[in-house]
């Protein structure tokens, strides 16, 4: 039987009083309850075990699992059995195409260090809204392999031009990426759209990567329907995984052999040969050195929750929470900066506001937590621990700060960059 939605509100520990309204899924997400207790078995696991855990463990994940899983894993074996247990099910990914990932800049880098990739073209496609991990890792690649950034500058309106990203790939092309969702405007690209920019690279076979770090966990996704070659993404945010729980689906038949690897991605890693030989299965190749794996055990409970609850079910929540700040925006002291329509829409919703992160900072005043980019957009991401009534009181208050000015005489003690 899966779990209610309104019952995922109280498996989550929210910080503040009861009234606290928690928006910021989009840039880290709430503790599982269960996390300590899967802390406590790592460190139960280490202490009882110690070098012998990367051998095995109990199957602290699915235990008594009886899909084909072993009740027995291994710590050398953690990437890939939650690869196939949790992520392929988010990513509707086949058995064996899925793996764990320290995060996306270390995927980012395997993939433009494979020679399959640099044999293909010398440019890479991608949108100027593209996340740093990926706009960044092109560039810096550049003067290595000659893999020249091919940027698409977007409309004045500021969401992603599918056409005009078709319109740039040609002969050249060696790799075309895409936000599922964009993370400065919270845009869904729909499946429709992200299908035929797929079926145009692969028209002058170039790989179809898309960045799904701002997608997974909110919607149910079909990788194969959308045409991916690599879905990329983490649990940080909606999958309230934290941070070092990134992933990687690599499309079967995809044969890419990353010189960015590691002695984990060697196909006899204790034979410790002189000259490395790429491991059999694509997905071990995109591992490097030893794997850093305390992260690993409370990875998936927010997925694990998320899963339950069904994607269908927590995507149909997120748009009915939304649907309140679009039908009041209209006559708020706000700007919608995000799309409206429910195909492109996704859990991202960014506000224009003056003087941003100053309103950011006075609305943690009022226990309302969202965040704030360029001092310019306001951004809240209604998840699956709020309720109708959180979205009701968050936009008063906000409503109540902007109309008042209120929040303009407001000083905010400066601890950090992260809002």
């Amino acid at each position: 039987m899966s779990t209610p939605i309104a019952d995922l509100r109280d498996a989550f520990v929210r910080p503040g009083p009861a009234d606290a309204v928690e928006l910021r899924a989009f840039t880290h997400g709430l503790m599982p309850k269960r996390v300590p207790t899967m802390m406590q078995r790592f460190a139960e696991d280490w202490s009882q075990r110690g070098v012998d855990a990367w051998n095995q463990v109990p199957n602290h994940w699915q235990p008594g699992a009886t899909n084909g899983a072993e009740d027995e894993v291994g710590w050398w074996t953690l990437p890939m059995v939650l690869g196939d247990a949790f992520i392929a099910p988010l990513l509707g990914a086949p058995h064996g195409t899925c793996i764990m990932q320290p995060h996306v800049h270390w995927t980012m880098q395997c993939l433009l260090s494979a020679p399959e990739v640099i044999e293909r073209g010398n440019e890479v496609v991608l949108v100027d809204s593209a996340f740093p991990s990926v706009k960044h890792s092109v560039h810096r690649w550049e003067a290595l392999n000659g893999l020249a950034p091919a940027v698409v500058d977007r409309p004045a309106h500021g969401h992603v031009d599918v056409e005009r990203v078709i319109d740039r790939i040609g002969a050249d092309t060696t790799m075309v990426v895409l936000s599922h969702v964009g993370f400065t405007t919270g845009q869904r690209i729909p499946d429709n759209k992200l299908r035929a920019v797929a079926d145009a690279a692969h028209t002058h076979n170039a790989l179809f990567v898309i960045d799904g770090y701002h997608s997974a966990c909110t919607f149910p996704i079909q990788v194969d329907t959308l045409g991916a070659d690599v879905y990329m993404g983490g649990l940080l945010k909606e999958g309230c995984g934290s941070s070092g729980n990134g992933f990687v689906y690599l499309r079967e038949g995809l044969d890419l052999r990353p010189r960015l690897t590691g002695w984990f991605g060697n196909a006899e890693p204790f034979a410790f040969h002189d000259t490395p030989t790429p491991h059999p299965e694509v997905r071990r190749r995109f591992l490097g050195g030893t794997t850093a794996v305390a992260s690993l055990y409370h990875a998936v409970e927010g997925v694990r929750l998320l899963l339950d609850a069904g994607l269908d079910a927590v995507h149909a929540h997120t748009q009915r929470l939304s649907q309140i700040v679009i039908d009041r925006a209209a006559n708020a002291p706000f700007t919608m900066q995000s799309p409206r329509d429910p195909d492109q829409r996704s859990t991202l919703l960014v506000l224009q506001v003056p003087e941003a992160h100053r309103l950011c900072e006075y609305l943690k005043t009022q226990d309302i937590y969202t965040d704030s980019r360029k001092n310019r957009f306001l951004r809240m991401a209604p998840f699956v621990w709020n309720t109708e009534a959180d979205m009701h009181r968050a936009l008063d208050v906000l409503t109540e700060a902007i109309t008042t000015k209120a929040y303009r005489d407001f000083e905010p003690e400066t601890v950090g960059p992260v809002t």
